[in-house]
C-alpha cells in the first residue's frame, strides 16, 4: 500500500514537472529557437529594427530555422545605423529587413538625419553583398503630427528603393488608415498585434519566394 501511495506520488509529481516544462517552452519557444539560430550561426535572413521588429516572433510566423531577430528595442536609427555591422554585416546574411524610423519621429529627430541614416545602412548593406528590404515605417494610432511626418520618411524610403532596386514592404495599406494604424492590428498605440504580425511575415515570406531565398 505503502509503495502504490509513492509511486502515484513520483508520477504525479513527474507530470506537474513535464507539463511545467511544457509550459515553459511554449511561452519562450521562439527566445529557445532564437537561441539555436545564434549557435548555429550564418543565418539567411536577419530583422533589424526596433521594438516593433523586436517583438516579432519570427522563427514560428515564417516558419525558418535560418532567421535571427537582432533588432534594438526602443533604439533610434543613429543606432542602428553605429551597430549594423556587428548586428547585420559580420553575420553575412542573404537579405536584412530593416524597419524603423518612428522612434526618431518621436524624439524629434530631423527628417533629413534619419534620411541620411537609412540611406547609409541601406548603402553599407550593398556593399558587403547584403540584400535589404525595407518595412516603410508604420503610422501611430490617432497621431497627426507623427503620421505627417511618417509619410515624409515613407516617401523618401519608396523613392531611394525604386532608384536603387531595392524591394519595399508597405504594411500601412494593409493595418492602417486615413487615422492611422487600425485599432483590430494594433496592441497599443504604436505596437502590433499576432493579426499585424501575420500579415507582415505573409509579405515577407511572398518576398522570400520571390528572391529565392
Amino acid at each position: 500500500m505503502k509503495n502504490r501511495k509513492l509511486l502515484i506520488l513520483s508520477l504525479a509529481l513527474n507530470a506537474v514537472l513535464i507539463a511545467a516544462f511544457l509550459t515553459f517552452a511554449y511561452v519562450y519557444r521562439d527566445k529557445i529557437a532564437q537561441r539555436f539560430v545564434r549557435i548555429k550561426g550564418n543565418p539567411a535572413i536577419v530583422m533589424y529594427g526596433n521594438s516593433i521588429t523586436a517583438q516579432g516572433k519570427w522563427v514560428e510566423l515564417l516558419g525558418r530555422t535560418d532567421v535571427m531577430n537582432n533588432a534594438l528595442p526602443g533604439q533610434a536609427t543613429f543606432h542602428f545605423l553605429n551597430l549594423i555591422e556587428t548586428h547585420v554585416i559580420n553575420l553575412h546574411p542573404k537579405v536584412c529587413f530593416i524597419k524603423g524610423g518612428i522612434n526618431d519621429i518621436t524624439l524629434g529627430v530631423r527628417q533629413e538625419q534619419i534620411q541620411a541614416n537609412f540611406q547609409t545602412m541601406l548603402e553599407m548593406l550593398m556593399q558587403n553583398g547584403i540584400t535589404p528590404v525595407v518595412t516603410l515605417t508604420v503610422y501611430k494610432q490617432h497621431d497627426p503630427p507623427s503620421k505627417k511626418e511618417v509619410e515624409a520618411l515613407n516617401a523618401f524610403l519608396v523613392s531611394f528603393c525604386t532608384q536603387n532596386n531595392i524591394t519595399y514592404i508597405d504594411l500601412n495599406r494593409f493595418i492602417s488608415d486615413s487615422t492611422g494604424l487600425r485599432a483590430e492590428y494594433a496592441a497599443d498605440k504604436i505596437h502590433l498585434n499576432t493579426k499585424a504580425y501575420e500579415i507582415w511575415a505573409g509579405e515577407i515570406s511572398r518576398v522570400l519566394k520571390e528572391k529565392g531565398i
